[in-house]
């Protein structure tokens, strides 16, 4: 029963969120602050079901939904739209980020939904307080780096139109790319603590820190190129346009780290 639950909580917070980016969009195009507020609604709503599908899966396996590949990517979109409306709610981000954020969102969802897996009991691997500490920041990290190339996308799309009326409703490129940089540090930072979290959890695990396994390969990697790009912008001054679509190549490579390792070597990593 609290499967079912799950399934349908699941599928109308999909429906939320292509409602609110949909709505979204006829607010940028006819530049009209109520549907804005109107995809605020809906993506708050999509937002709750999804909360209290978590929930539900969360009651029914009797633990925190992080131990396969329906449950990381369910708590992983949660994590990215939490963070999205946290810093939207402290206005340091604008909300037609939210026009590269939700697609994301709803295309994870998605596949979600096509790959849930009944619930099971947590394993021994998982029964460490440094895996919460592990995926928790994992995700942060993640949601933190794609808003980031939200940021980074709508700047580069907002100098490609510039001359489109709905491109003034954007925010200028400063702004965007300052915003885009606020997220990378934020993002670094919990990747940074991700990074030791995992390193603890493996010695804990297999009685070593590292094994240089594709998965822990590509998460180093991927810090390493967001090192790259903080010290591009502090020392080599790229900012702007440069900085943006670095910030947009690093969504890929994300994007290899969670899910493209795991699909090609499965079973390697027993987490994120």
């Amino acid at each position: 029963m609290i499967g079912k639950i799950e399934v349908v909580l699941l599928w109308v917070s999909l429906l939320a969120y292509v409602g609110s980016f949909c709505t979204l969009l006829i607010a940028l195009v006819s530049q009209k602050p109520r549907a804005e507020r109107r995809a605020i609604r809906l993506l708050l709503a999509g937002f709750a079901c999804h909360t209290a599908a978590t929930a539900a899966r969360w009651v029914g396996a009797g633990h925190m939904p992080v131990t396969d590949a329906y449950e990381l990517n369910l708590t992983g979109t949660w994590f990215t739209v939490l963070t999205f409306l946290f810093f939207e709610r402290l206005r340091k981000i604008d909300r037609t980020i939210g026009l590269v954020l939700l697609p994301v969102t709803f295309l994870i969802l998605c596949y979600v939904i096509g790959a849930r897996t009944e619930a099971v009991p947590m394993g021994p691997a998982f029964r460490s307080p440094w895996l919460i500490v592990h995926v928790v920041f994992a995700w942060m990290a993640f949601g933190s780096f794609v808003i980031s190339a939200g940021a980074a996308g709508l700047l580069l799309l907002r100098r490609r139109l510039a001359t489109w009326p709905p491109m003034q409703r954007v925010p200028d490129d400063n702004a965007l790319d300052t915003t885009s940089y606020r997220l990378i540090v934020v993002g670094f930072i919990n990747h940074a603590i991700m990074l030791v979290s995992g390193a603890m959890w493996a010695k804990q695990l297999w009685g070593y820190y590292w094994n240089w396994d594709p998965l822990e390969t590509w998460s180093l990697l991927t810090f390493i190129f967001y090192a790259f790009y903080l010290h591009a912008r502090r020392f080599l001054g790229w900012k702007l346009g440069r900085a943006a679509w670095l910030a947009a190549l690093g969504l890929l490579i994300l994007s290899i780290s969670f899910w493209g390792i795991e699909w090609f070597s499965p079973g390697m990593h027993p987490g994120p």
